[in-house]
């Protein structure tokens, strides 16, 4: 869908001299501030905010700001996604590629480039004329998860300015989200057996389902329990699962690791990897699984009382699986919040 410029009923218009000082500009949650000091006679326009939805069927809006100069325009354009996308260099350097404004090239020419402070691509296009137009494309929000970087917000800057003032603008550039209200812990505790279980799925609404031992479950191998705890949202849902034993077993990254992958391939996400994760403050693994659909499923796993012996290696009497179809947003916070502890007897 594209964007309709329009101006604001209190219109954002400006005239840049010599000596302005940044200018900034509010475009939903987010707060854009440059300077153009070597540009002539620009005004500046918000747009209102477009809706889409990518090839993969994830939602996004995207929000922009137009500078119209005498010497060329440029826009800024912030799209936040409804959930992670890939957000890695071939992703980034794709935005940066992707010619703005419909224009007609002869040339293309893409390379790194620090923007805002962030990791980017600057492309730089060659009009049949000969004129120079420039974009860059980087991320507000990227991370690093098993495989390769995700992110939730993209940030692309388009000019035709000549390159001392796009170089000024890209140099200058800053693109901020608006502090969210300060929410009240959403912290959560649940009595599994011998366990009490506490997590934060940060506001999200669900319902607690708990699964106990099945008679007979245990008897191929004494001593082993497992319990269960499902949050269920509707069409997102985690699973906390509990496994006990009565004597100390050893703690295998390596083996745990194959074990998420295993997990993953088995319900269908047969494009999956899996890495070490801190998980509730322990070392643990996480894996990330892609189904056909382009859906995520995470897999995480670790031992809340694992201790390391005289030798050096890892022991512990409580194995934690989880999974979750959770956004990457809500898994990671259940991920750092989750503690698995023996109630005092």
């Amino acid at each position: 869908m594209f964007a309709k410029f329009l101006v604001f009923a209190a219109a954002i218009l400006l005239a840049l001299p010599a000596t302005a000082a940044a200018e900034r500009v509010d475009l939903g949650p987010y707060q854009v501030s440059f300077s153009l000091e070597s540009a002539r006679n620009c005004t500046v326009q918000a747009a209102e905010p477009s809706e889409g939805r990518t090839p993969t069927g994830i939602d996004y809006v995207e929000r922009s700001t137009l500078l119209d100069c005498d010497d060329g325009r440029a826009e800024i354009k912030v799209k936040s996604y409804n959930s992670p996308v890939p957000a890695g260099d071939d992703a980034s350097k794709a935005l940066s590629r992707k010619a703005p404004w419909q224009i007609g090239v002869i040339g293309v020419e893409t390379e790194s480039r620090l923007v805002d402070r962030h990791t980017g691509f600057l492309t730089t296009f060659v009009e049949v004329s000969g004129k120079e137009i420039y974009q860059a494309a980087y991320w507000l929000d990227r991370y690093l998860a098993p495989g390769d970087y995700l992110g939730e917000t993209s940030c692309v800057i388009s000019s035709s300015l000549p390159w001392t003032a796009t170089k000024e603008l890209l140099e200058t550039v800053h693109v901020e989200e608006a502090e969210a209200a300060s929410k009240s812990p959403t912290m959560e505790t649940v009595t599994a057996g011998p366990y009490q279980v506490s997590f934060d799925l940060g506001g999200e609404n669900y319902t607690i389902i708990q699964e106990g031992p099945e008679p007979g479950e245990g008897e191929e191998e004494i001593g082993l329990e497992t319990r269960r705890i499902i949050l269920d949202g509707g069409n997102r849902a985690a699973t906390i699962e509990i496994t006990s034993y009565d004597d100390y077993r050893p703690v295998n990254p390596g083996t745990e690791t194959l074990l998420a992958e295993a997990a993953l391939a088995t319900k269908g996400y047969t494009e999956n990897n899996a890495s070490e994760w801190t998980i509730g403050g322990e070392a643990g693994v996480l894996g990330v699984g892609e189904d056909e659909d382009h859906q995520i499923l995470y897999v995480a796993i670790y031992w809340p009382d694992q201790a390391q012996t005289e030798e050096g290696t890892f022991i512990g009497m409580t194995r934690c699986e989880m999974e979750s179809s959770y956004w990457w947003g809500t898994t990671e916070m259940l991920l750092d919040t989750i503690r698995v502890e023996k109630a005092e007897v």
